[in-house]
């Protein structure tokens, strides 16, 4: 019991350590928010970094001359990267090879309990602290607005999950871990299925599936980095001064080559007259993956000055597709 605490506090002392070195916390606060780059980690500390379709595996690391990383293809971005996260704790550590399996996703990282050798019992703590740092959590907090009572809010759990880049459940457990939730508010969010919270978010529209994630994007979204999938939804929900004249213009949307699926507006107040409305568009990506979009909310005869506007950055590539990891190869071509 006592040798697994110390290969815990191995694992999760060297996620902290790399954290500081790589300067981690500094750029995404410089950035003004994002997720921990897992991916650039990996190249920084020197291993080719590749993605295939792995038929029996999630992941590899393979020590050497020739340091590498190997991540299935077959599964979601939170999954690839939490994979990615594991292996980088076995480079870090300079740990044996390691084949990992499903069983990386079923295991408890900071349980004690049952058998498993020193250094998964390492990777799994550093992949869990890693990924979710307390400070992450702080930043995406104070960014959103939440208040720790606000997140035994299913919703909220979802939406921050999507923005630390991590599965809903993983993080459930990590906000128990932060000692953010409690155990049992912690037990009731794991039983929440992530389509009954993306079916409140999508009112009034149905998706082919519901694989796809859902952001909900408000004013506290100013210049950030949207980091998701190409199938990904997007519920914009800002208030709206309309009984001012003010409307938001959403076609930047449209031109950015995203679909506007549905709109609605809801009354903040339903006995004002002329009052605030709350401006709800949701939308989809037909075509780019990669850009900005700035929207605005002007009066339609006064385009040029805006009351308000919300900048948008987004990537939708994800998950990773079969090959070395994209930034990487660039790089290689253009030293070449």
């Amino acid at each position: 019991m006592a040798d697994n605490r110390a290969a815990i506090l191995t694992g999760a002392k060297a996620a902290h350590t790399l954290h500081r070195d790589l300067g981690i916390k500094e750029q995404i606060e410089r950035s003004g928010g994002g997720r921990v780059d897992v991916f650039g980690a990996i190249a920084k500390l020197g291993a080719t970094l590749m993605f295939q379709p792995l038929d029996k595996l999630l992941g590899a690391y393979l020590p050497g001359d020739e340091l590498g990383v190997l991540i299935t293809t077959k599964r979601p971005l939170p999954v690839q990267r939490f994979t990615g996260a594991h292996e980088l704790g076995h480079l870090y550590m300079q740990h044996e090879p390691s084949l990992d399996d499903d069983n990386i996703l079923r295991r408890a990282p900071f349980s004690t309990a049952g058998r498993l050798n020193r250094q998964e019992r390492e990777a799994d703590a550093f992949a869990s602290m890693f990924l979710t740092p307390a400070w992450l959590l702080a930043l995406n907090l104070e960014r959103q607005r939440w208040t720790a009572r606000g997140l035994s809010d299913p919703p909220h759990v979802y939406q921050l999950s999507l923005r630390l880049g991590t599965s809903y459940r993983a993080t459930c457990y990590a906000l128990e871990r932060h000692k953010v939730i409690s155990r049992d508010q912690c037990v009731h969010l794991v039983d929440i299925e992530p389509k009954e919270i993306k079916q409140q978010l999508l009112v009034g529209y149905e998706p082919p599936d519901w694989r796809s994630d859902v952001w909900l994007l408000t004013e506290h979204d100013q210049g950030a980095l949207i980091e998701g999938g190409r199938n990904d939804l997007f519920v914009v929900r800002l208030r709206e001064n309309s009984g001012a004249g003010y409307l938001w213009n959403f076609d930047q949307l449209r031109d950015a080559g995203f679909a506007l699926v549905h709109d609605d507006r809801e009354e903040d107040n339903a006995e004002a007259i002329g009052g605030i409305l709350t401006r709800k568009v949701t939308a989809r990506s037909e075509d780019r993956v990669q850009g900005q979009i700035t929207l605005q909310e002007t009066r339609p005869w006064l385009a040029d000055a805006p009351l308000h506007e919300l900048l948008l950055r987004y990537d939708l590539r994800g998950p990773e597709s079969p090959g070395m990891w994209e930034p990487e190869l660039k790089r290689v071509l253009q030293a070449a």
